[in-house]
């Protein structure tokens, strides 16, 4: 990050010479200057959202007077108890929940949350193993959301960008994540793993939007619904992309690019913006002026399928789909590592579709084999012992966004899952996947 002073003095004739270049140099994108600095007209509401559904395995340790640690099973998320905190021994647990926000950071529901704490513990976020491209990490800050769905910024945050960490003391519990002050808003959902994913000739507008926070106390600030950043906040931003692949048109704070309309393999670009301003403090508590932001976009020749394992993804060298009236449909995906992955989903629409046993209306299932063994499934008997036949199916869903009826359409969706081997009771193994896809039909 750059730190430098703002001058703020502008004069008529310099804005008078500006406004002059941009009309004689419209046709070759000029940038906008002088952004102006106010509030909007309409006063900004509180953000508040449904509280997201549990995910994942939970974390549990008894912790009593004598204070202790729990981590959550990925690692990403530890509380720190002191001795006093608690009177009395309580049951404290950490569990992923689904990120509400959409954002690149993951949620995680911490209970115990009516228990008074004596003394704050201490949360400490690792992202490391989470893609940070398109924001700042000086300006990521933990935040929280209470019992009615409203995003509160615990405003003492503290990062370290050496280890990949945001560190925050508290009392209070509850659906904890983390947020980006600034970070580029792109409309729809072509983001994944922190990588704009576009297929040759596509076009993405982006827009550099910040969070308003409305000051309660020391602590915490209430999170308002995002804006355009420029509105109060930034004076000057300055786009550019590199290599100069494709083409890009800019004005004050947005950007829109156009991918190649022809690309032989996959193509890396990286959208900069640099803006200029009053911009806060970051989470070490320094005043800033001035920052940088970088964006990747990949550009794929027709479509890609994309599989994602323990924050490692991985692209399918070859894979298809398939829409069968009246049942749904089928896709296929080879990996390099030796990963043969099926989906199917049983019903004529697009949306959202759970996981049940193959053929059940509505619904999904999965398969997974890695050099045709160790096959997967999304279930496993509920009890290993007795005569309950019950099944557990995966959490998550498969969500399909659109499906290709004719040559040119596209299939696009993606999935979350929890596999389970086979034999589950003679040696459980699981493994927690997602993945994303989008590619035309190129046969009627």
């Amino acid at each position: 990050m750059k730190y430098q002073k703002t001058n703020p003095l502008k004069t008529r004739f310099r804005q008078l010479l500006f406004g002059i270049c941009c009309l004689v140099l419209i046709s070759t994108g000029c940038e906008k200057d002088g952004i102006k600095d106010e509030k909007p007209d309409v006063p900004a509401k509180p953000l508040q959202l449904p509280h997201g559904k549990p995910v994942g395995e939970i974390a549990i340790a008894q912790i009593g007077k004598e204070g202790g640690t729990l981590t959550s099973k990925d690692g990403i998320i530890k509380m720190e108890v002191p001795a006093g905190a608690v009177e009395a021994a309580a049951t404290f647990s950490i569990q992923e929940v689904e990120n509400v926000r959409k954002t690149q950071s993951r949620s995680f529901r911490l209970l115990p949350e009516n228990v008074e704490f004596k003394k704050p513990v201490t949360l400490t976020y690792n992202y490391e193993k989470i893609a940070l491209d398109g924001v700042n990490p000086d300006f990521l800050f933990l935040a929280f959301q209470d019992k009615d769905g409203y995003f509160y910024s615990a405003t003492k945050t503290r990062g370290n960008r050496q280890n990949k960490t945001l560190t925050v003391q508290t009392t209070h519990f509850s659906d904890w994540t983390f947020y980006s002050q600034y970070d580029l808003y792109l409309p729809g959902d072509k983001l994944a793993n922190g990588e704009i994913r576009l297929v040759e000739g596509e076009e993405i507008t982006l827009e550099l939007r910040a969070v308003p926070l409305d000051k309660l106390d020391g602590d915490y600030a209430q999170m308002q619904l995002a804006g355009l950043a420029h509105v109060n906040y930034i004076q000057r931003a300055t786009w550019d992309y590199a290599p100069k692949k494709g083409t890009m048109i800019s004005k004050a704070a947005s950007a829109t690019y156009h991918a190649p309309a022809k690309v032989t393999g996959v193509e890396k670009v990286y959208i900069n913006v640099t803006i200029n301003g009053e911009l806060g403090k970051d989470n070490l508590g320094n005043d800033v002026q001035q920052m940088q932001i970088r964006q990747p976009v990949v550009i794929y020749p027709e479509g890609y399928f994309i599989l994602s394992e323990n924050g490692v993804e991985m692209s399918a060298f070859n894979f298809a789909g398939e829409y069968i009236q009246m049942l749904g449909s089928q896709f296929v995906a080879f990996f390099p590592n030796g990963y043969s992955l099926a989906v199917y989903t049983y019903g004529s629409t697009t949306g959202g579709f759970s996981y049940k046993q193959h053929g059940t209306p509505g619904s999904a299932a999965i398969e997974l084999t890695q050099n045709g063994k160790e096959g997967m499934i999304v279930y496993r008997p509920k009890q290993c012992e007795g005569e309950d036949n019950e099944l557990y199916f995966s959490p998550g869903e498969v969500t399909i966004k659109s499906i290709a009826l004719k040559k040119g359409d596209y299939f696009e969706g993606e999935f979350s899952v929890t596999l389970f081997g086979y034999g589950w009771c003679e040696k459980p193994r699981s493994k927690n996947l997602s993945g994303k896809f989008r590619f035309r039909k190129t046969v009627d």
